[in-house]
């Protein structure tokens, strides 16, 4: 009895541990099923169609539909690709998904296979993961079907319950899009609003002596660390980084890094509250080579510059002395043009004495000769004054 319930107070006891070892073992599966819930992020939907398809479209490349969302916040990063859409399956087809941002410029690209993405024959969502793409205030889906009438066909649903004005036709070749006024294309996008975020972008670059590299990092927090690192072949080593005026600043010797049968790469990274950004800069001679030939050909235009900034100095010099012998002649014409009006006053008065002495000439003679003619008219024909002094005696 003593032996027995020694035993059985044993295996009361083993039981005990097993159950204990089985609540703990469930309490940890627990724990991290929970944990792993909560890492997941909560995605939001982005749709403007009501969820049911009035008809299908499709059409050859480069020909596509794309519909224009707004999220409500404006860093954004995108998880899935949600299309309604039908798929005729005759042979493995790709079609092209595009994401564009607001002014559409490309910001991913990518082929996705048919039979991965739907089932044939029939109208179903199907789901396309994207590789957590974070796009910055409004953004553009674009669906290329690649339709071919021999071939498999994918078709998209439309919804035209309602128009949003979201949808539009889109041309890949020419890179343009216009309205799509006939309902909303059904494709709709998961995402969520991103938090916590760092971002590097290159500011300049210089060449002198030694290569200078600036950078700006935006964080949503504050900024921890930065780091640069110089990959060289198998040399890898840290390069310093300064702060000035809020722009990072590394400074690379890039004479050691001629000659080199691959680039080198600038690696630069940047930290902040949970998040992290990191970006590579290729260093190869041909950029180097390309800047030094840039470089070069700035000097020259300095130099033709400042040459034709020279002759241009010339021809004001030359411009000023033109000026100077235009406003000579004409001073000189102008003291030629009051002589020239003295010499006509002068002469004007010339002609007008000339003028009286010829009138006072030709009244002259005039008086002389009516003097004579009435003298001749006072004496009787045929007698002289002898004459008449003779007859007066006897």
């Amino acid at each position: 009895m003593i032996g027995n319930g020694v035993n059985g107070s044993k295996a009361e006891k083993r039981e005990i541990r097993a159950q204990t070892l089985e609540k703990a073992i469930f309490l940890i599966l627990l724990a991290v099923i929970q944990t792993l819930v909560h890492a997941e992020p909560s995605g939001l939907m982005l749709q403007y169609d009501d969820g049911s398809a009035e008809y299908l479209w499709s059409d050859y490349y480069p020909n596509g539909l794309a519909v224009k969302f707004t999220p409500p916040a404006f860093r954004w990063k995108l998880t899935s690709v949600l299309i309604y859409g039908l798929v005729i399956e005759k042979g493995e087809k790709f079609f092209i998904l595009e994401v564009r941002d607001s002014d559409f410029n490309l910001v991913y690209r990518s082929s996705y296979s048919t039979p991965r993405c739907f089932k044939n024959a029939i109208l179903e969502w199907a789901r396309i993961l994207l590789p957590d793409l974070v796009v910055k205030g409004s953004f553009y889906i674009c669906i290329y079907p690649m339709l071919e009438l021999n071939g498999t066909q994918l078709w998209i649903a439309v919804d035209n319950d309602t128009i949003s004005n979201r949808s539009f036709l889109v041309d890949c070749y020419r890179q343009e899009i216009r309205k799509y006024d006939r309902g909303n294309v059904m494709v709709r996008v998961e995402g969520e609003e991103v938090i916590s975020f760092v971002e590097i972008t290159p500011n300049s670059i210089f060449i002198g002596e030694a290569l200078k590299l600036a950078f700006r990092v935006t964080a949503s927090g504050n900024v921890t660390e930065v780091r640069a690192t110089l990959q060289a072949g198998s040399l890898t080593e840290d390069c310093p980084v300064i702060c000035k005026d809020e722009l990072y600043e590394v400074t690379i010797d890039w004479q050691r890094l001629l000659g080199l049968k691959e680039s080198a790469k600038l690696m630069l990274s940047a930290r902040a509250p949970n998040a992290t950004a990191s970006l590579t800069v290729e260093l190869s001679e041909a950029l180097l080579s390309t800047y030094s030939q840039l470089k070069n050909e700035n000097v020259l235009l300095r130099a033709a510059f400042n040459s034709s900034k020279l002759e241009r100095e010339a021809l004001e010099r030359k411009l000023k002395d033109k000026e100077a012998e235009i406003a000579t002649l004409r001073s000189s014409l102008g003291a030629y043009e009051k002589k020239w009006l003295d010499e006509v006053k002068k002469n004007e008065r010339l002609s007008e004495e000339l003028n009286i002495k010829f009138l006072t000439a030709l009244l002259t003679v005039l008086t002389f000769l009516l003097s004579a003619l009435v003298l001749r008219r006072g004496h009787p024909a045929g007698l002289t004054p002898n004459r008449v002094s003779r007859v007066g005696r006897r």
